[in-house]
């Protein structure tokens, strides 16, 4: 599979992403959203995406983004896929060094109109967290409302932080 647009394609992982995946997976800054509790070994990654990365077996699917150069510039993630309520979760990564330049909202727009057209969703939806403004601007600028205000919601360490929960909805 490979969508593409103006400035960036959504691929499939392959076994040479594994280290831009080790370093993103193990960055202790991306583990509060992501529930991550230890580090990722290079195998396990590799596995990953050898195994374990099928929409329809794992409810799971890793895309990774490249510009039109083929520059790895980070990934989206649709989870808790769920066919028989036509819904799909969707989280995205930019690498820091290639954010603000509109390639995560390519990237996002490319998976809506994917998850809509192709897999016949009627709802994606992505958590965000309140103090992330550029994320929670990203999603609004794809079409995504505010559903719903997670209080309490994830655990930094040191205290309890909101999580806001945002849906768009296929146009009928």
């Amino acid at each position: 599979m490979n969508l593409t647009g103006d400035h960036i394609s959504l691929r499939i992982p392959q076994p040479d992403d594994v280290d831009a995946i080790h370093r993103w997976e193990n960055d202790p800054k991306h583990w509060l959203v992501s529930n991550t509790l230890a580090p990722y070994t290079k195998d396990q990654i590799l596995h990953f995406i050898e195994h374990d990365n099928d929409l329809y077996a794992d409810q799971q699917m890793r895309m990774m983004i490249q510009t039109r150069e083929g520059v790895v510039v980070g990934c989206i993630d649709l989870f808790d896929f769920d066919p028989k309520n036509h819904r799909v979760g969707l989280g995205i990564l930019i690498d820091d060094a290639f954010r603000g330049k509109g390639l995560g909202q390519e990237a996002i727009a490319l998976t809506v109109g994917y998850c809509f057209d192709e897999l016949e969703m009627h709802s994606i939806y992505a958590d965000v967290l309140e103090n992330n403004a550029s994320s929670q601007r990203l999603f609004e600028s794809n079409g995504f409302v505010k559903a719903g205000h997670k209080r309490d919601w994830l655990w930094n360490g040191s205290e309890f932080l909101d999580q806001y929960f945002y849906q768009r909805f296929k146009e009928q």
